[in-house]
């Protein structure tokens, strides 16, 4: 399974593009994307990440979430980190969190 995605980041007012492909889906358990390539498996121009995301039953309702992000190089991986990369997928985390607590009936 795979496909094409399209994300924009809005940080501080600047809108950041983010396109790429998935790379693996296996419902609820793993989502594997990267921007190094585009749609029909062309090469992007200056690739920067494959995210790995893992999910896992911790039990008693709860899910265990592992956001892994892989780079080219160490001054990629640290520009990333430079950029905020545990504060913003710790926020996506808590959106996550949000969105489905408003699910539960």
């Amino acid at each position: 399974m795979g496909g094409k995605f399209n994300t924009i980041f809005d940080v501080d007012g600047n809108e950041i593009k983010n396109e790429g492909v998935y790379l693996e889906v296996i419902e609820g358990e793993k989502l594997v994307f990267t921007d190094t390539y585009t749609e029909d498996w062309k090469p992007a121009e200056n690739p920067f990440m494959t995210a790995i995301l893992l999910l896992e039953d911790a039990g008693d309702g709860a899910t265990k979430y592992t956001a892994i992000a892989r780079h080219r190089t160490a001054e990629t991986r640290q520009q990333h980190e430079d950029m905020g990369f545990f504060e913003g997928w710790g926020t996506v985390i808590d959106q996550l969190v949000e969105y489905a607590k408003s699910l539960k009936l």
